[in-house]
């Protein structure tokens, strides 16, 4: 789903109609509607700016080609020129089109698949896997096999320039939807409730690039808002007509209340129009490998999978905690002493702060961190919680709390405090990855959802690690760890490892 609001000219545009700022609209439509809700009107057309992306896309894909496969000429061939290693020159030309042709076959220029999730990524990988292969077989059917070593530069190489080069694509254009351009307006249709819950979903991923401009619903007026800058603009008979009238790019079924008919007519009428339908059921927070659609009789049946806490995925997720805690613990021991003394000869206490939380199933665990606070701080609290910065007041958050130490406040920064925790892992009171693990006073004021939390392992990562940290709300950091609880996997782990990284030298959110 996809949508784009179009961003105004200038400021002074409040006291205009959206007829006056968008486009001719049926009559009996509220003219009260908010102006900033429709900037979409001057956007640039989803077919314009698609095209100009895929095209820098090719680019950027041929460079990363050519760079590797020049690289793999040089390192198996040097400098020769005689006629074997000329004659690479030409094959070197051949895998460049061919590694194109096997993106393309692979999905990896179709716009709903640009810059949002991890499937981009796959298909990259995918389609150079293809290349491999038909190179394999092109090999073997014309008797002109290539030097296994500068095929084995040349595909890996390539293909980790190409995800690179794509991930600095992807944060410029989720720049440009932060500032509103090269997004897809949305027209919702289905009910109040359904196209609220769609609209807050896109907008708290601006990087999507996915706007709700309008709703067409039967249980509320033309001109009421059904959520914020999502009015109504009229019946659900007459959808196909408003969104033509409107200029947007999807209309999107929210829900399930319009039925099977009415949702068939829907598509018929939008036919021809260039404008894509797009069902949203109100399943949300499931991962896609979680979902399976099969037809039936012509009936998509949406298959969810329940999420998986035993069995096999389970000893695997525990073998690569206990290797990965190993390995950190093996690299990082150095830093552990030097960490050990600053924080010892720096402020009077144990080097280790142990904290009890709550751990699987709700067993209290303890969990160690470097100290990062003076002595008393567990008792000087009570004066501080009128200080709380934390939205909602489930948890207690200071950016400058006067407990913390001056080493303590660089331990935080870059979450080196949570070091300790290795040894958490490889007692197997925690993971690697896993939701926050909370205080004991915290799950006591747990709505019953929230304790989904308890039914994985907590983790010294986790989505809100990579999201945002203590900036996040409540609400938010709930979201994001029951998300994880529901669709943990392997792929996942190392997804939010990786993220950690470039999270921890940010330090953003930590404090």
């Amino acid at each position: 789903m996809t949508t784009v609001v179009p961003r105004p000219e200038s400021d002074d545009l409040p006291g205009q109609t959206l007829a006056s700022t968008l486009v001719s609209v049926p009559p009996g439509l509220s003219t009260t509607l908010d102006s900033s809700s429709w900037a979409a009107a001057k956007r640039e057309p989803v077919a314009s700016w698609s095209r100009t992306f895929v095209r820098q896309l090719l680019v950027t894909d041929a460079v990363s080609a050519v760079v590797a496969t020049a690289l793999g000429w040089l390192i198996r061939f040097g400098f020769g020129t005689d006629v074997l290693t000329v004659s690479y020159l030409f094959w070197s030309g051949f895998i460049t089109l061919g590694w194109l042709l096997s993106l393309h076959a692979a999905g990896a220029y179709e716009i709903r698949r640009i810059s949002t999730g991890a499937r981009e990524y796959q298909r990259v990988l995918r389609g150079s896997m293809n290349l491999i292969g038909a190179v394999a077989v092109i090999g073997y059917l014309t008797g002109i096999l290539l030097a296994r070593t500068f095929v084995a530069i040349v595909i890996p190489l390539g293909a980790l320039l190409m995800l690179v080069a794509r991930y600095i694509g992807r944060q410029a254009v989720h720049a440009r939807r932060k500032r509103g351009h090269w997004t897809s307006a949305i027209l919702a249709v289905g009910t109040s409730e359904s196209v609220r819950h769609l609209a807050e979903v896109t907008s708290r991923n601006p990087e999507a690039g996915l706007v709700v401009v309008g709703a067409c619903v039967e249980d509320a007026e033309a001109g009421d808002e059904v959520a914020h800058g999502v009015p109504v603009v009229g019946e659900v008979s007459k959808a196909a007509a408003l969104a033509e009238e409107l200029g947007v790019d999807i209309v999107a079924v929210a829900g399930s209340g319009l039925g099977p008919r009415r949702i068939r007519e829907l598509g018929w009428a939008l036919e021809g129009t260039g404008r894509n339908m797009v069902m949203a059921p109100g399943l949300t927070e499931v991962a896609g490998p979680r979902v399976h659609v099969s037809p039936v009789e012509g009936l998509p049946l949406m298959w969810v999978d329940q999420p998986q806490f035993t069995g096999l995925r389970r000893l695997v997720k525990r073998g690569v905690d206990v290797l990965g805690a190993a390995i950190i613990l093996a690299a990082v021991a150095p830093l552990l002493l030097v960490i050990a003394v600053l924080v010892r000869v720096t402020s009077r206490g144990p080097i280790l702060y142990r904290s009890l939380r709550m751990g699987q199933e709700g067993c209290q665990i303890k969990v160690y961190k470097f100290r990062s606070m003076y002595r008393d701080a567990d008792a000087r609290r009570a004066d501080l919680l009128q200080l709380n910065e934390s939205e909602g007041g489930m948890l207690f958050k200071m950016r400058c709390d006067p407990r913390v130490t001056p080493v303590g406040r660089l331990l935080r920064k870059f979450s080196i405090d949570e070091l300790p925790q290795l040894f958490n892992v490889l007692g197997g009171s925690m993971s690697l990855v896993g939701p926050r693990p909370p205080l004991p006073d915290e799950v006591e004021r747990y709505h019953t959802h929230m304790h989904r939390r308890l039914l994985v392992k907590p983790g010294m990562t986790g989505l809100w690690q990579v999201s945002g940290r203590s900036d996040l709300s409540w609400d938010e950091s709930v979201r994001l760890d029951l998300y994880y609880v529901e669709n943990w996997s392997l792929a996942l782990d190392l997804a939010i490892i990786a993220r950690t990284v470039w999270a921890v030298l940010q330090g953003r959110g930590a404090y």
